[in-house]
């Protein structure tokens, strides 16, 4: 349960589309920018910290050293569980009849039966704002006057 949350987090990070406008209006992309952030900076932080006991072992006691290491360990640990966890959440009302506009501006009339059926997910958001953002260009959500 705990890899497979990790893994479907790890997948929601790299899905989630990169576009300044869906800042303002979900955390999730908040949460892929400082994700991606610590997983690139946080080895240079464990050795850092680890070169700091190395280097002053007068002022650095090993077991608070190996306490913050895996506080910097469980930093993007804890990222990716929570885009996994809120990958898997069903879209809010409100939400979903976003993801039906959007669907319609993409697909037409012709998949609404078939979105009113199912039961998106944020994963089903992310993927939808990618094919539209793919599709319309980055301004495909004002272009369409989804925002």
């Amino acid at each position: 349960m705990f890899f497979e949350l990790l893994k479907k987090g790890d997948a929601y990070l790299k899905i989630w589309p990169k576009q300044n406008c869906l800042y303002s209006l979900f955390i999730d992309s908040k949460m892929v920018c400082y994700t991606q952030l610590l997983i690139k900076l946080f080895p240079l932080f464990i050795v850092l910290v680890a070169s700091l006991y190395i280097l002053f072992p007068a002022y650095f006691s090993w077991p608070s050293t190996a306490t913050f290491i895996l506080f910097l360990i469980g930093l993007p640990v804890h990222c990716l569980l929570w885009l996994g966890k809120r990958s898997q959440q069903i879209l809010s009302p409100a939400l979903f009849n976003w993801y039906v506009e959007i669907s319609e501006a993409l697909n037409g009339d012709k998949l609404r039966q078939q979105v009113m059926n199912d039961k998106p997910r944020f994963i089903d958001l992310a993927k939808l704002l990618n094919k539209g953002f793919k599709k319309g260009g980055d301004n495909f959500l004002y272009n369409n006057e989804l925002i």
